[in-house]
């Protein structure tokens, strides 16, 4: 047998790269023929090294942007699975179907929330593109009906333990086809038609029981006449400093039929609750965390930073400060600005340069998700105020206490010291060239005829909207102009993207408002849209489009870069660690 081994001689270093990445590049000039007989060890010359190393970095990252991408790709999965498990089934398909989703597979439990979390409508996909989001749906649809099955086997494992669970199933389409063949081997029979999952049924007795827990509830005197535990129900009628109470006999049901016209649980709770609630829930609606486009890592030189790098995060920044409270994405040039103004007294002095501490405010803010859930921190008011507030220098820690399990939580303002971190507020350049006000009725109008335009899944294109004397008007793209009665001041033009709009107006929709909208436009940068709840004003802006550009350009000339307040003297004692 003949053996033949090649050396390299004379390569430079890239020719050497080049030759790893193409094999077909190594011609026989490039290779010395060793005669027949025993291979002879040679010594590695640098060139050599060079490409051994080379190969050796490009498998650590390699390896490594696999594992990351394995990793995010698992708690998506898990966080996707625990949002559905949170909110259920039913709500979410409710949520969906108000948004403009359609279930289109009536065989997939959770086909819904799957276009919901995956933001693919199925209804309006392009014919061409059917099968392929189709495909994409359906596999999470089926990956989180497998997890909900399994729950017991995942639901106590560490989010590490999980990563690798994941990945024994066989990561996203493992769970897929696990789950379809459950179902194919777990066919219903005749016995079982007509019988449904999950928890058994509340009894009447259950549901009224639940009822009367409603933290909106109120005491009086026991009445002689109504025998102790017995229920049902009263009719009244306030007669100057009483009231006149009938009482009227009523089973369980015609209770629980009712029971939609009782107040909601959080209704009677102090009004600092309801402010740091409502400010929160609109804060994620508004400017989620996300991630920005700033990779941890430095990217090699010749490549693209794309998904498989680990990104910095973009979060939520709120700042404290001209006596409220300003939210945008960190570390993100573009996007929505939002000013929260309180119209309560929250206790404390809101002026000087503070943030709100990322940390405690995701932990506050996953507490008073639901209604019941925040009801319970404002049980034992002091005061009537739910936070009890501490101060400790320019620090603030409210402190919210769960009045049925007596577990606290703190959300703390600290100064401003955020590092290399950067954020935006609204310039005090904006100056508004003209207005329209949108009453309650002008608002449903809009809500009914425009708002479908946006919710509709499109591309992102450019929206034009102008007041005049006629009113206020909105032209998505080319499309005529829909016009809008409101009470107009001045007259302007402005475009801003369709999905900034849209983001801004179901997050105004859904706001408890105090009658409509008003709209400001400032042709110079922003498009500003103000709402009112009991205890706030919500300034939500919109970057305008800048004129005479070839492509959709969002004016940066109004928003204001924020950064970390100056280093002070370590002297001073000052607590200068970065955020």
């Amino acid at each position: 047998m003949r053996i033949v081994t090649f050396g390299w001689v004379g390569l430079t270093t890239r020719k050497v790269d080049r030759m790893l990445v193409n094999p077909e590049n190594l011609t026989s000039s490039a290779l010395v023929r060793v005669s027949s007989g025993p291979e002879t060890p040679r010594p590695f010359m640098l060139a050599d090294e060079i490409a051994l190393r080379h190969l050796q970095t490009r498998h650590g990252s390699v390896t490594r942007l696999e594992g990351n991408a394995v990793h995010r790709r698992a708690m998506l999965m898990r966080d996707q699975h625990r949002f559905v498990a949170k909110y259920g089934t039913a709500s979410i398909n409710a949520f969906a179907q108000t948004q403009g989703f359609v279930l289109t597979s009536i065989s997939l439990v959770h086909h819904l929330a799957a276009q919901l979390l995956l933001n693919i409508n199925m209804q309006n996909v392009a014919d061409d593109a059917r099968d392929a989001c189709q495909g994409e749906v359906s596999q999470l649809a089926r990956a989180l009906a497998d997890l909900h099955d399994r729950a017991k086997e995942h639901n106590t494992l560490s989010d590490e333990e999980f990563v690798a669970w994941y990945r024994e199933q066989g990561r996203i389409s493992g769970l897929a086809k696990k789950h379809l063949a459950s179902k194919r081997v777990a066919k219903p029979s005749l016995v079982d038609v007509g019988k449904t999952s999950g928890p058994a049924p509340k009894t009447p007795a259950e549901q009224v029981d639940e009822m009367f827990a409603n933290p909106a509830g109120f005491d009086i005197s026991a009445v002689a006449a109504i025998t102790s535990g017995k229920e049902g129900l009263f009719a009244y009628r306030q007669e100057g400093q009483t009231i006149r109470l009938i009482p009227l006999e009523a089973d369980a049901n015609t209770i629980i039929g009712l029971s939609g016209h009782a107040p909601c649980p959080f209704a009677a709770m102090p009004s600092d609750l309801r402010f740091y609630r409502q400010m929160l829930l609109a804060g994620v609606a508004f400017v989620p965390d996300e991630m920005s486009n700033i990779p941890i890592e430095q990217v090699p030189e010749g490549d693209v930073a794309n998904g498989s790098y680990d990104m910095l995060p973009a979060s939520a920044m709120y700042l404290v400060e001209r006596d409220l409270f300003s939210i945008a994405h960190a570390r993100r040039d573009d996007g929505l600005i939002v000013e929260v103004a309180p119209s309560i007294d929250l206790g404390y002095s809101m002026k000087g340069d503070c943030f709100i501490d990322n940390l405690t405010r995701r932990r506050v803010g996953e507490r008073l998700l639901g209604e019941a859930d925040a009801a319970r921190f404002g049980q034992t008011p002091v005061d009537g105020m739910a936070a009890q507030l501490s101060i400790a220098g320019r620090t603030k820690t409210l402190t919210f206490t769960d009045g049925a399990e007596d577990k606290s939580v703190n959300l703390i303002i600290k100064e401003r010291r955020i590092g290399s971190i950067w954020t935006y507020r609204v310039s005090s350049d904006f100056a508004v060239s003209a207005s329209a006000a949108m009453t309650t009725n002008e608002v449903e109008a809009f809500d009914a005829a425009f708002m479908p335009v946006l919710l509709k899944k499109q591309k992102d294109r450019p929206v034009t909207i102008a007041v005049g004397r006629n009113g206020i008007s909105f032209a998505n793209d080319k499309a005529l102009a829909a016009p809008f009665a409101a009470t107009v001041k001045g007259t302007a033009k402005v475009q801003v993207m369709l999905h900034d709009l849209r983001r801004a107006m179901v997050g105004l929709i859904a706001l408890p408002r105090i009658g409509g909208l008003t709209w400001h436009l400032d042709p110079n940068g922003l498009l500003l849209v103000e709402a009112t709840t009991e205890v706030a004003t919500y300034r939500v802006f919109v970057q305008t489009l800048e004129p005479n550009r070839d492509q959709p350009t969002r004016s940066r000339a109004l928003r204001e870069r924020v950064e970390s307040l100056p280093a002070v003297d370590a002297g001073a004692g000052a607590d200068v660690a970065a955020a």
